[in-house]
């Protein structure tokens, strides 16, 4: 049995460190899926039924979707997307994906910081450590300030560390095995902004078919 080393903060303190998660998302897509009960015709003959765990009578079909978006900015908030009739699953891509490409628009126009006010520039001056972490500012650890860069608003001072960690997350994908460098090299500048976006899904748990839509 080993047990942590007193010594060692680290090891005997659990700490709350993932920051960014403290602050809303400027978008996210909220989603569901209806279906349908389709009886299954079982060909299959009374012994192979015997062995069976289970006797499947019914499957699910989809036949609609609904897809909402939501953003704390009003001027970006649209209203639910409705579709129900055929090629549900590809209508369904075809609408996330251009959600996906019109939100990395607006996250990608950085808006310039609006003026701040005397209180929060006299604020600001006489700050010596981060508002968020508590540490103290340091030539390499910088006091910075950080904004809104969809409205441009002025939000609070951080040192850098925290400053990056409020950033936007991008989309990542796991380098493909067999791609050369310079593929690899094109993929991450086309990646440069492809933000994260959510997706919550209604009821997904014990459904993978969508599940690789998790973020696009």
């Amino acid at each position: 049995m080993r047990y942590p080393d007193p010594k060692k903060p680290k090891e005997c303190v659990t700490e709350f460190s993932n920051k960014a998660a403290r602050f809303r998302l400027p978008f996210y897509l909220v989603c569901d899926f209806e279906s349908f009960l389709s009886p299954i015709h079982n060909d299959d003959g009374a012994d192979d039924d015997a062995v069976k765990a289970t006797n499947l009578i019914d499957e699910h079909k989809v036949c609609g979707f609904v897809c909402h978006r939501v953003s704390e900015y009003p001027e970006y908030q649209a209203d639910p997307v409705v579709y129900s009739g055929p090629d549900v699953t590809e209508k369904f891509y075809q609408h996330i994906m251009n959600e996906s490409h019109a939100i990395n628009e607006i996250l990608a126009d950085n808006q310039d910081m609006t003026p701040r006010t005397d209180g929060e520039q006299t604020y600001y001056d006489a700050a010596t450590v981060c508002g968020e972490c508590g540490v103290a500012f340091t030539a390499a650890n910088h006091k910075v300030r950080h904004h809104d860069h969809v409205s441009g608003q002025y939000l609070f001072l951080a040192c850098i560390n925290c400053n990056l960690t409020l950033k936007m997350p991008n989309r990542k994908r796991k380098a493909t095995q067999g791609h050369n460098a310079n593929k690899k090299v094109k993929l991450d500048k086309q990646q440069d902004k492809s933000f994260l976006l959510p997706g919550l899904f209604h009821n997904l748990k014990c459904d993978n078919t969508f599940n690789y839509m998790w973020t696009v």
